[in-house]
This record gives structure tokens, C-alpha cells and sequence, in this order.
């Protein structure tokens, strides 16, 4: 990305130069992109669920093709016939009618955030002023992207998203996790149902993370079969000791928060970031769009990720005299895949709902 350069452009800095001309010397892009991809990642919860895929565009490219897998049976090799029937006929092998179909990843998304820090400011600010912004440009990369991943994933397992007739390719993959229609109070016997559904699908129970809406997940913490307090110490004399608590499994299930769900809203085609997303996950032909979504139960093999080469978190600047200010621009190319089906067997990901009223 190239910045528009009106004036003259005065570097300094660079190979530790302590001088007073060394006004980049505290900036330099390279110590920049290192601080903003470690924050970027630390940030990131949707993107954080995919594999990542850069390393095949490493040498550049902006598609990667992941062949599909059909599931392969086993028969018997003898049946009941004898060992040696074995000598006289060989193992047939049946001719199927057609390849394996693929899934492609497009790296087609690029974003970016920018910020000029003046002379006055550099030369006033305290030591941590380049560690402040690098972690406001880093999770502002980091929330464009999960929104990317957040609106993709809630499109896969829509009906009708965006006020029209599409249908996610994994729309109607549903688990109802509380007791009450559009209650976010997550219940036990919604966690057995979760259970029953993820070895329903031939799946295992540490391969599935289950992110919820922020209400959904504090409903964790009212209830006393989810969330175990437990006395740390000696109360010292004290009528309550210190008391922690944490819900960060069911039933052997990752369970994460993420704040940065994105939804269409009701009758409409707008995109917008929301803690109380809603949109119709059970039914199809459904015009009001007001279903609530309570969160993604998600298996590890659902999510894709891909960056351009050296495009993850790529940090850019120059000097702008007209303003007497330094300009940082940090942008990142990726693109995001999510597979799966309705296929029993082949369900990645699933819209957690309340049931139907």
C-alpha cells in the first residue's frame, strides 16, 4: 500500500541512531509489525478456531484448493470363504464415477487501520506510547477480521440471511441448549444434548469449541451445576473467604466469549456488530428474522484461514511535513473458508438456539 506522498520526505532513524534527526527511530515498521501481529493474534476468537493455511501461499497466490475426503468403509476380507480363496481371486476394486470435489479458500478480504502520531506528541508522550498504539492497531485488526469470520460463520447456518432467499450450506444445524423459548439460560440438559449431538456426528468431544453470545456465557455463572466456587485459603478471621470461579468447559467442550458476533438485524440486509444476534436457524421461509442466536458449537476442522505472503499484519509509514506528523498504516490480506455440510458425519458447525415457542 503506498501512502500519498504531497511533500518532500525527511527520514531519520535506523540502525540504532540516537541522534536528534532519528525521529523514526522509536517507530521503525519491522519492530511495529512484530508488536501488532502478536496483538492482532492474542485478540482474535473466531479466527483463533481455523487452521492456517499461509504457508501454502507462501510464495504468493491468492487461492488454495483443499480436496474434499469421502468417507472410505471396510469389508470383510474373507467372509466365509476359506484362506485360500485369496490365492485364486484377486481384491476387487470398484470404479467409482467420479473425482473428489475440493473446496477452495480465496484470499480476497484487505483491510487496514492508520494513525499519525505528530512531533509534539512523539517528543512528549511517556516510553509506552509505541506499545499503546500498536495494540490499538493490532486489535483493530483483529476485530475486522473476527467480524469477517463471525458474519461467515452466521451466514453458513442461516435461512434466508440478509433479508433474502439464500440458505447456509449448513443451515438448519441446530442445538437447543436451554429450557425456555428465547431464554439465554444454558440448562444440563442442554449440555446432554450437545454431548449426544457431537458423538451423533462421529466426533469427539475435545475436537468442538462452543462460543457463546456474552449473556449466554454469564448464565454460566448463575448456576451452580455450571460454575464451582471454591474456598482459596484460610478466611483469616474473616465471616467469607476468597472465593474464585470459572467456566471454561462442558462436558469436555472448549467454551469461549466472544462480544463480536455479527448478525442482518430483522428484515434487513445490513450488517452490524451485536451482542444478541438474531436470524432463522430452525425454520426455512421464515421473513421475520428474529430467532436468537445464543452462539456456534464449532469443530476444529469448520474454520480455514489463509494471509497473503507477509500480508498477516504488514506496517507501513512515512514522514508528512505538511502536518510535522509520522503516518503508520498497518493492513492485512487473508481470506476465510468454512466447510461442512448437514451430512451426518459432516456437520462442523452448529447454530446453539432455544427452542421454538
Amino acid at each position: 500500500m503506498a501512502l500519498d506522498a504531497t511533500n518532500n520526505v525527511n527520514l531519520g532513524g535506523g540502525l540504532r541512531d540516537t541522534g536528534n534527526e532519528a525521529t523514526l527511530q522509536n517507530f521503525i515498521p519491522e519492530v511495529w509489525g512484530a508488536s501488532i501481529m502478536d496483538y492482532m493474534t492474542k485478540n482474535l476468537v473466531f479466527a483463533n478456531l481455523a487452521q492456517d493455511h499461509s504457508g501454502m501461499v507462501a510464495n504468493g497466490g491468492d487461492r488454495i484448493h483443499l480436496p474434499k475426503h469421502t468417507e472410505l468403509t471396510a469389508s470383510d476380507t474373507y467372509g466365509s470363504q476359506a484362506v485360500e480363496t485369496l490365492m485364486d481371486n484377486n481384491l476387487a476394486f470398484a470404479k467409482t464415477g467420479g473425482a473428489e470435489g475440493e473446496y477452495t479458500l480465496d484470499i480476497n478480504q484487505a483491510i487496514h487501520s492508520a494513525i499519525a502520531i505528530t512531533d509534539v506528541a512523539q517528543n512528549q508522550a511517556g516510553y509506552d506510547v509505541m506499545n499503546l498504539y500498536t495494540q490499538k492497531l493490532g486489535y483493530a485488526l483483529a476485530k475486522k477480521i473476527d467480524a469477517y469470520v463471525a458474519i461467515e460463520l452466521f451466514k453458513n447456518v442461516a435461512y434466508n440471511y440478509a433479508n433474502g432467499t439464500d440458505d447456509g450450506t449448513c443451515a438448519g444445524n441446530t442445538l437447543i441448549m436451554t429450557a425456555t423459548h428465547d431464554s439465554y439460560d444454558l440448562v444440563v440438559a442442554g449440555v446432554s444434548t450437545m454431548i449426544e449431538t457431537i458423538h451423533s456426528n462421529d466426533s469427539n468431544l475435545e475436537d468442538w469449541t462452543l462460543v457463546l453470545v456474552p449473556k449466554c456465557y454469564a448464565s454460566l455463572f448463575k448456576n451452580s451445576d455450571f460454575a464451582r466456587y471454591d474456598g482459596v485459603g484460610n478466611s483469616m478471621g474473616q465471616e467469607v473467604p476468597t472465593i474464585s470461579g470459572y467456566a471454561g468447559k462442558l462436558g469436555g467442550v472448549n467454551v469461549v466469549v466472544n462480544n463480536n458476533f455479527q448478525d442482518y438485524g430483522a428484515a434487513s440486509s445490513t450488517q452490524a456488530a451485536t451482542s444478541t444476534p438474531v436470524g432463522n436457524f430452525s425454520a426455512n421461509g421464515v421473513s421475520d428474522e428474529s430467532e436468537k442466536l445464543l452462539g456456534f458449537l464449532v469443530h476444529k476442522d469448520a474454520l480455514h484461514i489463509a494471509y497473503a505472503k507477509n500480508m498477516k499484519a504488514r506496517v507501513q509509514s512515512d514522514y508528512h511535513l505538511a502536518s510535522l506528523s509520522t503516518r503508520f498504516v498497518a493492513d492485512s490480506v487473508y481470506g476465510c473458508l468454512i466447510t461442512g455440510s448437514t451430512t451426518v458425519g459432516n456437520k462442523k458447525v452448529f447454530a446453539v438456539v432455544s427452542p421454538a415457542s
